[in-house]
């Protein structure tokens, strides 16, 4: 096993993974991840099994997982554990954070970034019963338990705790957790129910509070749920063939989590033969209707957990169509096994994948790493930007690992035939159907009924980008002078002279404008008059901004447009 290797993309100061819609990003390109829960770190590191978490990061590594899900917390009686983090309200164990600290340094590392668990809905290390024990004095019982939503001191005590661990500082690394990089985004907690509430309303409004206060003391991360994906709307689900999961039971709301502004990440989970369904159709729905649920509402979906019972090769099967499905087809952002763990580790659960021994579903795991970090890239056709693209406009996709033949392909937007203008083995240039709903989409290159590649996009009113090569603007300079001769030049025959007494306008040529209700411009860092932004008439997608200069701008000056606000990639011009 290769020690230290580097998992993922480097971690770097001050570079966080930011959301763009129903897509991350890191470092202005496309982040999306194969990862592994590892629950224990903490705790293993305070009873002396260093080498364990170790060995289960190495593996980690060695089969390209990037992100690492784990607890954050550990409440448990001090008595029974002694690696207790929070043994009552705002009581907090020293030792017991250095050993959260050394498991963030080790994952960090190895390029590994980390989702963090604040709570837990059962009772292992603690988790929200532990909460209401401390506010009654005594073990709850089973209706009880809702009062983890709803009481104002026990909101309260979570939210100190949540202060305490964003804002400490990592004895080992000297960061801040708030301004750790490695750090991905926090989820509120494991598998939060609230059956014993009868309705989801107490959920879904403790989430919106937490999410709030977390983003309040946390600018640079980003909040997930951490739930299993269970619904109170069975009708989103048709087709399901058991409705325990959606029909409301267990006090949740997937799709009322989507709404709160605050949550960035949704989670679901499977374990279908625990909730009464198949491997095989329901599953399928079942994730293609939570990937959808979050696009809809301009969020990420995440497979947080999925875990089944079998022997290696079996496992391995059922694995692949799970996969095929969330990574393939829905092009979700991120996947996360439960659970790889290190070979001193016992198999107490019967869901634990050891590597090398069971090779079938160690294989696999690998592949799909590989194929998430080699996942396609979609951009503005314009800008090369990731992010929002606006429908009606030009968009690429670039796939890093290139088709072995294009031929036969086509592309489809949500579901939606898109023109293809240039399509190859690495790239492919389209038109993003009109008629493309905000929120996120699904891009899928089709060869019959196959994907063979998908990446979601962020669709927005407007999203502009203006062509250029090697940073030069692709258009024309329209000069009159004084006597009101015309003459029009290329802005690649520069520089654009302009003779004292005349007046020019830029013709530049972008995508992504054309639906937007407002525009400026600044040329050299002054105002410029927009004197016409629509669609430039001859091609389709194409996108023309007639840009007044302002009299005495001079030099090599960037040209920039904003269409509603948003600002274009800025490009340059040479003006004399």
């Amino acid at each position: 096993m290769e020690r230290g290797r580097a998992a993922g993309p480097p971690v770097r100061a001050g570079e966080f993974v930011r959301r763009a819609g129903s897509v991350l990003l890191l470092d202005g390109k496309p982040f999306r991840f194969h990862g592994n829960n590892v629950y224990y770190n903490q705790a293993d590191i305070v009873y002396g099994r260093t080498a364990g978490v170790a060995e289960t990061f190495d593996k980690m590594a060695s089969l390209g997982m990037t992100v690492v899900r784990a607890n954050a917390h550990n409440d448990h009686p001090p008595t029974s554990d002694p690696a207790a983090i929070q043994t009552e309200p705002g009581v907090l164990v020293e030792s017991s954070l250095v050993a959260l600290d050394r498991s963030i340094a080790m994952a960090r590392e190895r390029s590994i970034r980390l989702i963090l668990k604040l709570t837990n809905n059962w009772e292992a290390y603690g988790g929200i019963r532990r909460y209401v024990q401390w506010h009654l004095g005594r073990a709850p019982q089973q209706n009880e338990w809702g009062l983890f939503y709803t009481e104002e001191r026990i909101r309260g005590w979570y939210k100190s705790y949540a202060r305490a661990i964003i804002e400490r500082r990592n004895t080992v690394t000297g960061v801040l957790y708030r301004d750790e990089p490695a750090i991905l985004a926090w989820e509120l907690g494991n598998e939060l129910r609230n059956p014993s509430g009868g309705r989801a309303d107490a959920l879904v409004a403790w989430h919106a509070e937490m999410a709030a206060f977390i983003k309040s003391i946390d600018a640079n991360h980003l909040v997930a749920d951490g739930g299993e994906g269970f619904d109170d709307n069975a009708v989103l689900y048709a087709g399901l063939s058991n409705r325990y999961s959606v029909a409301g039971s267990e006090g949740c709301s997937y799709h009322r989590l989507a709404k709160i502004p605050e949550i960035d990440m949704l989670s679901y989970h499977l374990y279908p033969s625990s909730w009464g369904l198949n491997d095989g159709a329901d599953t399928e729905l079942f994730i293609r209707r939570h990937e959808e649920i979050a696009r809809e509402n301009g969020k990420v979906a995440y497979l947080g957990e999925y875990g089944k019972r079998a022997a290696d090769a079996e496992r391995a099967v059922v694995f692949e169509g799970w996969l095929k499905r969330t990574v393939d087809v829905e092009a979700s952002a991120g996947a996360m096994l439960w659970h790889l763990i290190n070979d001193s580790k016992g198999d107490s659960e019967g869901y634990q994948l050891y590597c090398p021994q069971h090779s079938v579903s160690c294989g696999l795991m690998q592949r799909y790493s590989e194929k998430l970090e080699l996942a396609p890239a979609l951009v503005s056709a314009a800008s090369f930007r990731a992010g929002a693209v606006a429908a009606g406009s030009l968009a690429t996709m670039f796939l890093p690992r290139p088709l072995d033949d294009a031929a036969g392909m086509r592309v489809t937007v949500g579901g939606r035939d898109a023109t293809a203008f240039l399509l190859s083995a690495a790239q492919i240039n389209f038109l993003v159907p009109a008629e493309t709903p905000d929120g996120g989409s699904v891009v899928r290159v089709m060869r019959g009924g196959d994907v063979v590649a998908s990446a979601v996009m962020t669709i927005a009113r407007s999203a502009p980008g203006v062509f250029m090569v090697d940073g030069k603007a692709v258009g024309q300079a329209v000069v009159v002078d004084a006597s009101g001769a015309r003459r029009e030049q290329s802005l690649f025959d520069t520089p654009v002279a302009i003779p004292r007494g005349a007046s020019a306008v830029l013709v530049l040529y972008g995508t992504g404008v054309r639906g937007a209700k407002g525009w400026s411009a600044t040329i050299g860092g002054r105002e410029a008059a927009v004197l016409y932004a629509g669609p430039q008439g001859e091609f389709a997608g194409l996108d023309q901004i007639n840009v007044a200069v302002p009299e005495g701008v001079a030099g090599v000056v960037d040209v920039i447009v904003r269409a509603d606000g948003e600002s274009a990639n800025a490009v340059k011009v040479e003006i004399k």
